[in-house]
């Protein structure tokens, strides 16, 4: 490990020694002085990201400050997108998912959804999946659905009698991993990573905007998904050792019980919760942004106690909140400065081909973030150079920010996905990496495919111009 860092910090005394003489080197043609120091600071911060000596959100604000320093650009430049309606809106969905998580409503809703359900493995799987559906768009932290499902996957699973680390026991878990990265990815509320990719579009995006770009590879991942869980995890014999059904029944009545009766906060929870599903689709139309919905949803849920004083500093998520602010940042100066024009043109014999094959240029996208993720390179460096190289074509930031988020969510090798190893922490070692080998396959092919799908109500949309 320590001979790993050694290797590291040469590359980046290296890296910054490069830099620092890019940025007293005579301005390239088509760029000023200060274009020169911007993408000699531009291409440190990727080495900072790629090398991850300190996290992503503590090289961004590095990045931002040299800006700062050098007198790159101002104040209002470098920090004023902290205020900005993308900010905002993460900072209430945020909030909002806290509140929402505190209340049980959600943990409720999946309860009552297992419980109606058949007791058998399609009818339990098709529901589970739903009811993970249902909550994924509400809750941008993976680890907080996970944190509420995984209790209830390993309970269904046992009581329907499933062996650990079988086909089936391993499907409620996949189902999860599904839900909360991929599903979750098609709303602009759903994971993380989507706040990440925002901080690339300088328009922001609706909620509803954001939902309807990605409604088809939504249905088409949700049906394959469905498929594969149905056919793949099916239980086959000596899977199973005696399940007893009825005791799901039994399970999620003891839970509701303990829980009570739906009232009192958890009601006022679940209000909110539908109130804000109105404001987020259909706010736009009566001229309420989305970020001001996140904000009154959260604030509400912060009178009503669902949402505590200590949450603040545990629970908004402030290193994605930082990162956020700071590429937006990075963002405005990359136009400012002209740096973006010139690797626009720099890249155009190369990108503007590739820009007028548009299923092409996807597929070859998703597939070199698949590929680079076994190298442990993020989905954030990768739009960081994405946005860059293919901002000046007339292709909407959406869709090429889109698929490298999706693509970056491989998990086929133990290593690649922090989430998906904290999840696996969460089953007691019922589930390990080789059970959802399987499933690790089915997101690179079934990504593959709603990708390509999709292309044709891009087109229909005009996102590629």
């Amino acid at each position: 490990m320590e001979k790993k860092k050694g290797i590291k910090l040469a590359i980046l005394a290296v890296a910054t020694i490069a830099c620092l003489i890019l940025a007293m080197t005579a301005p390239f043609e088509g760029l000023e002085v200060n274009g020169m120091r911007f993408l000699a600071v531009f291409i440190w911060w990727i080495v900072m990201m790629v090398l991850e000596l300190v996290p992503t959100h503590i090289s961004s604000l590095i990045a931002c400050t040299l800006c700062l320093l050098f007198g790159i650009g101002d104040t209002s430049q470098v920090f004023g997108q902290f205020g900005s309606s993308t900010v905002l809106l993460l900072l209430g969905a945020f909030g909002l998912a806290a509140g929402l998580s505190n209340s049980g409503i959600l943990k409720r809703i999946a309860l009552l959804m297992v419980k109606c359900a058949p007791k058998n493995y399609v009818g339990q799987m098709i529901v589970f999946e739903l009811a993970n559906t249902i909550i994924t768009p509400w809750v941008p932290a993976a680890a907080a659905k996970q944190a509420i499902m995984v209790p209830i996957a390993n309970d269904v699973a046992s009581q329907l009698g499933f062996k650990p680390h079988t086909r089936p026991y391993a499907g409620f878990f996949s189902i999860i991993i599904i839900a909360s990265l991929i599903f979750g990815a098609c709303f602009l509320t759903g994971n993380g990573s989507v706040a990440i990719a925002l901080g690339f579009m300088p328009d922001g995006a609706s909620w509803l905007d954001w939902a309807q770009n990605a409604i088809v590879y939504f249905i088409v991942s949700l049906v394959l998904f469905t498929v594969f869980f149905v056919v793949w995890h099916r239980p086959k014999v000596g899977d199973s050792e005696g399940g007893n059904p009825q005791a799901i029944l039994d399970s999620c009545n003891k839970q509701l019980a303990e829980m009570g009766q739906l009232r009192g906060k958890e009601l006022f929870a679940l209000i909110v919760l539908i109130l804000a599903i109105v404001g987020f689709v259909g706010g736009s139309s009566v001229g309420i942004s989305s970020h001001a919905v996140a904000l009154t949803a959260w604030l509400l849920l912060c009178v009503s106690g669902c949402f505590k004083p200590q949450d603040f500093s545990t629970r908004l998520m402030w290193p994605i909140i930082i990162m956020i602010g700071c590429i937006l940042g990075m963002v405005t100066l990359l136009s400012a400065t002209g740096v973006a024009a010139w690797i626009a043109q720099l890249c155009g014999p190369v990108i503007i081909p590739l820009a007028e094959q548009p299923l092409l240029l996807v597929l070859l996208l998703a597939v070199l973030m698949i590929l680079l993720r076994f190298a442990m390179v993020s989905g954030t460096v990768m739009m960081a150079l994405v946005s860059t190289m293919l901002a000046s074509t007339a292709i909407h930031p959406f869709v090429y920010l889109f698929v490298v988020t999706v693509s970056s969510m491989s998990f086929l090798l133990y290593y690649q996905n922090p989430t998906v190893i904290g999840a696996l922490g969460m089953t007691d070692g019922k589930v390990v990496q080789k059970d959802i080998y399987a499933t690790g396959v089915a997101f690179i092919v079934i990504n593959l495919i709603a990708i390509a799908v999709s292309v044709p109500y891009w087109q229909i949309l005009g996102l590629f111009g």
